[in-house]
């Protein structure tokens, strides 16, 4: 009976290695609970995070809101819509920055009052016009050609087509019919001023004319 006792106790007995295998698992298990249970709200601060460790995969899909955006925050899809905006704009401009002329578009409209010209004075400037083309004070010139003909001349237009009317100027009749037409392609416009009854050129009228 004795042998068998001592036979009994060296077969269970526990092994240095088994005993610390165990402890150490016990150490890891133990740790993980603690830290998992001592974990308070609130309780990692920016101090504990490494520089760069949040990158875009570590976030979940809505997780950024609006109110956590700075004010100047831009997404770049934002910045792609914004310029997909811009060209679309353009691309309605033909390409053509405001003021620029375009075919189609209104490029001048004036007023002339035609007394001043005569044989002696055929030339002139046109004051107070609008000229899409060109902004300085003379972009405007208007010759006279003969009784009731005259040529005006448009700074920097190349094309378009004119309409006109006449309104009379010290007194009298006032059935005046006019006529404008686009002279070659170098901003020339031809206006023609006449009576309505009898078809007679006359000068001293004050005409408009829009070209586009």
């Amino acid at each position: 009976m004795r042998t068998r006792k001592t036979d009994s106790r060296r077969r269970f007995r526990v092994s240095p290695a088994l005993v610390v295998a165990s402890i150490a698992l016990f150490a890891a298990m133990s740790g993980f609970g603690y830290a998992a249970v001592s974990m308070k709200a609130n309780s990692v601060k920016s101090k504990n995070i490494k520089n760069a460790a949040v990158t875009t995969n570590k976030i979940a899909d809505g997780a950024v809101t609006t109110p956590k955006l700075a004010p100047d925050a831009v997404a770049p899809n934002a910045t792609n819509a914004v310029n997909a905006t811009n060209a679309a704009n353009a691309a309605k401009l033909g390409g053509a920055a405001p003021g620029q002329c375009q075919t189609g578009w209104l490029k001048s409209s004036l007023v002339v009052d035609t007394s001043g010209l005569t044989d002696a004075t055929p030339d002139a400037t046109v004051p107070g016009v609008f000229d899409c083309a060109s902004k300085a004070a003379d972009a405007v010139t208007i010759h006279r050609n003969g009784t009731g003909r005259y040529t005006l001349t448009l700074g920097g237009l190349d094309s378009g087509v004119a309409i006109s009317s006449s309104a009379n100027v010290g007194g009298g009749a006032a059935n005046i019919v006019t006529a404008a037409s686009k002279v070659g392609v170098d901003g020339k416009v031809n206006v023609n001023v006449w009576n309505n009854g009898d078809a007679a050129l006359v000068d001293g009228k004050t005409v408009s004319v829009i070209v586009f």
